[in-house]
């Protein structure tokens, strides 16, 4: 069995990401949620408690082997039921400290998927306990190794090699279990042996190494030219994780990794052709930062990059963004909202052109802003309170985008759509519905801070369709009056 963690940013992202494949079930949960919005809502009450811990969302994923006839050990298929799989996965939390007495223990989710031939299960767990303390995570990976091991012998399952001698005399120590480093058995007679390279290394199921199944899935996904964006989201759909790496000030060094099944390889290991500069080069791979950075920061987080034609491609109704074009953007596209990218698009707006100055710099302000997160204080909420920063989370989130939309229509007094009206009163925004009841009031320079009243989780959504709406069509128009087209 291998265990191969992931320390994300988003719960709702992850568990878009694992709930909503084909015949994924839940098989376990301490949670009473029983779907994305639900349960990402119920995980949200831990970190409220640390509003400033980045990285809390832990994802797990746990396999058991699966390998044909063509195998050289011969044809092997692991099964457990989902009661099996969900003991050893709480067995597993446990034992890394997720779980413990009263609300020193974590919130989680079990979830089993059925799309690979070998049998695996997704654990997504708060890394915040339930008391306000946090899951250590210092040589987490080499002490799952250890707790895996155990399972092992436990359930009964097939022996995976260790990926390194100490994990292997650690086993040994804690357990007595006799395993292996790679294909070879320790020993005293190997104690002087250096353990293989991942390269060499084999994967478990018995298939060729997983730096030849990277370079296979590279060429596949490869073939036709693609952008970068493309290519990381197509990678992702393999269960192939990809990490660009960044400098401490935020640029993008192109450079490049990859990692599947627990393994991670770095793009020039894997041969010139799969490094980031050999990719463009030798691949023919398209990068253009303006629109490929998104996608790349958001595979850093551990984010899924999702492609969908309103995403990449906005209506011709959006030619001439002007009066005339106004109903249509704020009536027709408030629907279809896609779950998947919305902390993608709350925390990667990237705005940094269009037909002036002045939207360049706005588009800058409308990224910080809406990377704010609302700070909470550790002390239990009222009721009240708890409704006031609810509305107070909705109102900075939505603030950006109405300033943002007011200021392409040109600042009217006025804007009427299907389902809101927007009226500007004295440097201030009001924000209501067609039925007259006032919603929310913003400032249009931020001299106030926003204020909701009865703003719904409906608004919120409604608003961040028409931000990436938006952010699409101020990154054509820059691209455009690159190539010397004007509107």
């Amino acid at each position: 069995m291998i265990a191969n963690q992931l320390k994300n940013r988003s719960f709702r992202s992850t568990l878009d990401y694992v709930l909503e494949k084909e015949e994924a079930s839940i098989i376990d949960s301490n949670m009473g949620g029983y779907n994305s919005r639900q349960l990402a809502k119920e995980f949200g009450a831990a970190r409220r408690m640390r509003p400033k811990f980045q990285r809390a969302c832990g994802h797990i994923i746990l396999s058991i082997p699966h390998r044909d006839a063509s195998h050289p050990q011969g044809e092997y298929h692991e099964h457990l039921d989902d009661e099996k799989y969900a003991d050893i996965a709480q067995r597993w939390l446990k034992a890394m400290e997720f779980l413990g007495d009263e609300l020193h223990k974590s919130q989680y989710v079990i979830a089993r998927h059925h799309d690979t031939n070998h049998e695996h299960i997704h654990i997504i767990a708060s890394r915040i306990r339930m008391d306000g303390s946090v899951v250590p995570d210092s040589w987490d990976y080499r002490r799952s190794e250890v707790v895996v091991r155990q399972l092992e012998k436990e359930f009964g399952l097939e022996q995976v090699p260790c990926s390194n001698e100490q994990v292997a005399q650690k086993v040994q120590e804690i357990s007595g279990i006799d395993t292996t480093v790679g294909d070879t058995p320790v020993g005293s007679r190997y104690r002087d042996r250096r353990a293989q390279t991942k390269k060499q290394r084999h994967h478990f199921s018995g298939k060729p190494p997983v730096t030849q199944l990277l370079a296979n899935a590279l060429d596949a996904a490869t073939q036709d030219k693609p952008t970068v964006t493309e290519l990381i989201a197509r990678l992702q759909q393999q269960d192939i994780a990809v990490h660009p790496s960044f400098s401490t000030q935020g640029k993008f060094k192109e450079a490049i990794a990859y990692s599947m099944d627990g393994v991670k390889v770095a793009g020039w290991k894997l041969g010139k052709a799969y490094s980031f500069p050999g990719l463009l080069q030798r691949r023919g791979v398209d990068y253009q930062p303006e629109r490929d950075m998104a996608a790349l920061k958001a595979a850093q987080q551990g984010l899924l990059v999702k492609l969908s034609a309103p995403h990449r491609k906005v209506d011709d109704g959006f030619s001439n963004f002007n009066e005339s074009s106004q109903q249509q953007v704020f009536d027709n596209e408030f629907t279809n909202f896609d779950k998947n990218n919305e902390e993608f698009f709350g925390s990667e707006l990237g705005i940094d052109g269009g037909n002036s100055q002045q939207q360049d710099n706005n588009g800058k302000k409308i990224a910080n802003q809406i990377t704010d997160r609302q700070l909470v204080k550790d002390d239990q909420p009222t009721a009240a309170q708890e409704i006031n920063l609810i509305q107070s989370g909705y109102a900075n989130k939505i603030t950006p985008i109405i300033q943002l939309f007011w200021q392409l229509q040109k600042q009217p007094q006025r804007i009427e759509g299907n389902h809101y009206n927007i009226t500007l009163e004295e440097n201030i925004l009001a924000l209501t519905r067609k039925s007259g009841e006032k919603i929310a009031v913003l400032s249009v320079d931020n001299s106030s801070p926003p204020q909701g009243f009865s703003l719904t989780e409906s608004d919120v959504e409604r608003f961040l369709n028409l931000q990436r709406i938006l952010t699409q069509r101020i990154e054509n128009q820059k691209q455009d009056k690159n190539r010397g087209i004007e509107y």
